[in-house]
């Protein structure tokens, strides 16, 4: 018996994951992570694609993306409008140092300073 519990560990299992064959929202060029979050994948986040234009401000809100793939009217399930991200590695690092800067701008000014001291020998 522990001979067949073995044997059946052994053998990979198919796993059953759904929305497998979906495009993710944040590989998509109408994604926009918030600034106030370090989250790139924030429920927070939202889908340039689909907003409403106030017309008195002119103002532009975007709906948030997870509405936005739960609405089958907009991208829904599937992501009907999805298109591509090519530089989505530049995408993620560019949020990540603008929502950070608060915290990295100390660090970026001592390390030019430590930069131009080395490179100037004072």
């Amino acid at each position: 018996m522990r001979l067949k519990h073995l044997l059946l560990s052994m053998v990979p299992t198919n796993k059953i994951i759904k929305n497998m064959e979906f495009p993710s929202c944040k590989n998509c060029i109408y994604y926009k992570p918030t600034l106030l979050n370090n989250d790139f994948t924030s429920t927070f986040n939202k889908c340039y694609k689909f907003g409403e234009k106030n017309i008195i401000t002119d103002e532009v809100t975007y709906n948030f993306a997870d509405f936005c793939r739960n609405d089958e009217t907009k991208c829904g399930k599937e992501g009907k409008y999805f298109e591509k991200e090519k530089n989505i590695k530049f995408k993620i690092f560019r949020h990540k140092i603008i929502s950070n800067w608060p915290f990295s701008l100390p660090i970026m000014l001592i390390a030019i300073n430590l930069f131009i001291k080395v490179l100037f020998g004072k």
